[in-house]
C-alpha cells in the first residue's frame, strides 16, 4: 500500500538504531539511520493488524470459525506449536514495540505533539492482544538492550501494566504538548491524525482489559459500562487497518490475493448462527453478504477434524472481510456494545442489555452491509423481543458472529470454558492432539527462536516447557485475584 511504502526501510532502520555503539564510526551523511517520526507510522499500523491476521488462521481453528480443508487438522483439535500462531509476538516485540521507541523518540526530539500519546495507545492495546494470547510475559524487561536474557511478569501484572499505559494515553491525548505534524494525518491511516478519535480507541482497550476478568470478584460491570460509553460512537469510529488492494503486496492477508484462507473453510457452527437453526427458523441477512453458497446454491460448513466430507463447501474470499481491499477491524462500535450488554446483563440491568444487544446487532449488520429494512425485519422476526426474553447465549452468539475472523472470539470460549450452553452448538473435537492431555487449548505457546532457544530458563520458571502448558488456564479466566 502507499500508505505502507516504508516497511522495509523503517526494518533497516529500526535495526541500524540498536547498533548505534558500532555504527557510529561509519555514520554515512547520506543513509540516515533514522526517520522522522511520521515515516514510522505506516510500519507500525500495518504490523497492528499483521500479526492478528496471521495468527487468526490458528486461533480461527480453536474457535471454529472455520477449519482445515483435510480431516484430522493439528490446530482444530487445539495442538500446540511454538512456530506457527506467532507473529503477533513478533510484531510486539520487534516490528511495533522498536518502531514506537524510535517513533517516540525522534518525536521528543523534534518535539512534535501526539505521538508520545498514540504510543502509549498502540502499546497498552498490542499488549493486551498479546498477553490474551500467550499468558505471561517479558513485561517489565521488555526493551531493555543491556539484557540478553528476560524475566517474565504474571498476567495480573500485565493487565495492570495496560491500565497505566492507558491512562498515560489519555493524559498525552487530552492535552498533546509540542508543535503540529505537517505530516502526521496522512501517514496515520487509522483515524487521519484525530486525537480524539485515539481517545476513544484507548477506552476501547480499557474496556476490553476491565471486561476480561469477568469470572473474578474484583470485576466490576459498571466500569466496564463507563469505559464502552467513552470509547466508540459508532462505526465511524472503529479502529481499522485500510488495504488499498491495488496488487498482492498491497492486499489484505485475508484477501484472495495472498491466498492464506486456500484450505480453511467455513464451519457449519458458523453457518448455524445465521440460518436460523437458533433464531426462530428465520434466515440473517448478514448469511448471504459473509458467506459463499456451494456448487448447489446451498450455505454449508465443515465439522472441525472431519475435513470437507462433500468435497463442495466453498472458500472464504469474496465475501466480507475476506478481500484485498476490504480494511480489518482491530475493535469495532459493535463488540463494544456486546462487552456493554453482557456486563449490564451480569450487572442485572436487563433493560440496558437489551437496547445495547440490539444497538450491535444493527451495527454490525451496517458493517456487513445489510439494507436498514432487511435488519430491522430480522430483529423483529428473530430476536427476543423484551429484556425478560434475553439470555446469555442471545448475546455471546451474537458476539461470536460479529467477531468473526477476530481473536478477540477465543477470549470468549475461555472465559466460559467453551461452555455449549453459552455458544450452542459449539462442540469440543473428539479427540485433542496427542500432548494435550484430553484438554482444550488456553494460550498459545510464546515464540520458538526467541524464548524456547534464547529464553528457555525464564520460560522453564513459568511452566512453558512443559509439554501440555498450552492447555494451562489464562489467569484472566479464572477466579483467582
Amino acid at each position: 500500500m502507499k500508505k505502507f511504502n516504508f516497511i522495509y526501510i523503517l526494518f533497516g532502520l529500526t535495526v541500524l538504531g540498536s547498533c548505534d555503539d558500532y555504527l557510529d564510526v561509519n555514520d554515512d551523511p547520506y543513509l540516515p539511520q533514522t526517520a522522522a517520526p511520521h515515516l514510522y507510522l505506516p510500519q507500525i499500523l500495518y504490523s497492528m493488524a499483521e500479526g492478528e491476521m496471521f495468527d487468526s488462521r490458528y486461533v480461527g481453528a480453536i474457535t471454529q470459525n472455520w477449519a482445515w480443508l483435510n480431516p484430522n487438522y493439528h490446530f482444530d483439535r487445539h495442538g500446540s506449536s511454538n512456530r506457527s500462531g506467532t507473529q503477533k509476538f513478533r510484531n510486539h516485540y520487534w516490528a511495533t514495540g522498536s518502531n514506537l521507541n524510535e517513533m517516540t523518540k525522534q518525536a521528543e526530539e523534534f518535539g512534535l505533539a501526539g505521538y508520545k500519546g498514540i504510543a502509549a495507545a498502540i502499546r497498552g492495546w498490542s499488549w493486551q492482544v498479546l498477553t490474551d494470547h500467550h499468558g505471561e510475559l517479558p513485561f517489565d524487561q521488555a526493551w531493555d538492550n543491556t539484557l540478553t536474557k528476560f524475566d517474565y511478569n504474571t498476567q495480573a501484572e500485565i493487565y495492570a501494566g495496560i491500565r497505566d499505559l492507558c491512562d498515560e494515553a489519555i493524559r498525552e491525548l487530552e492535552n498533546p504538548t509540542g508543535q503540529t505534524d505537517p505530516n502526521f494525518a496522512e501517514t496515520e491511516s487509522m483515524y487521519g491524525g484525530d486525537l480524539s478519535k485515539w481517545q476513544k480507541f484507548v477506552y476501547a482497550v480499557k474496556a476490553r482489559n476491565a471486561h476480561h476478568i469477568s469470572n473474578k470478584s474484583s470485576y466490576n460491570p459498571a466500569e466496564v459500562i463507563e469505559f464502552v460509553d467513552k470509547s466508540f460512537a459508532g462505526n465511524e469510529d472503529n479502529a481499522a487497518i485500510p488495504f488499498e488492494g491495488e496488487s498482492s503486496a498491497k492486499s489484505s492477508f485475508m484477501g484472495p490475493s495472498r491466498g492464506n484462507y486456500d484450505f480453511r473453510l467455513q464451519t457449519n457452527l458458523i453457518i448455524s448462527y445465521l440460518n436460523g437453526t437458533y433464531f426462530n427458523g428465520e434466515v440473517d441477512p448478514r448469511l448471504a453478504l459473509m458467506f459463499n453458497t456451494d456448487e448447489n446454491d446451498e450455505y454449508t460448513g465443515i465439522t472441525p477434524t472431519l475435513g470437507d466430507v462433500s468435497g463442495i463447501v466453498p472458500q472464504l474470499y469474496g465475501k466480507y472481510i475476506f478481500q484485498d481491499e476490504v480494511a480489518y477491524p482491530l475493535i469495532t462500535y459493535s463488540e463494544l456494545q456486546f462487552i456493554k450488554a453482557e456486563a449490564a446483563f451480569i450487572q442485572g440491568n436487563l433493560a440496558m442489555a437489551f437496547e445495547a444487544f440490539l444497538e450491535a446487532i444493527r451495527a454490525h449488520m451496517d458493517f456487513t452491509g445489510v439494507d436498514p429494512a432487511a435488519a430491522g425485519q430480522f430483529i423483529a422476526e428473530a430476536l427476543p423481543q423484551n429484556a425478560n426474553e434475553l439470555a446469555l447465549s442471545h448475546i455471546m452468539i451474537q458476539k461470536y458472529i460479529a467477531l468473526y475472523a477476530n481473536n478477540e472470539t477465543w477470549v470468549d470460549l475461555r472465559r466460559y470454558q467453551y461452555d455449549s450452553n453459552v455458544f450452542l452448538g459449539f462442540q469440543l473435537p473428539e479427540e485433542f492432539a496427542p500432548e494435550n492431555g484430553d484438554k482444550p487449548a488456553q494460550r498459545w505457546l510464546v515464540r520458538g527462536f526467541s524464548e524456547f532457544d534464547w529464553n528457555s530458563q525464564a520460560l522453564e520458571e513459568v511452566g512453558g516447557l512443559e509439554i501440555d502448558y498450552h492447555t494451562k488456564p489464562m489467569w484472566f479466566s479464572t477466579t483467582e485475584e
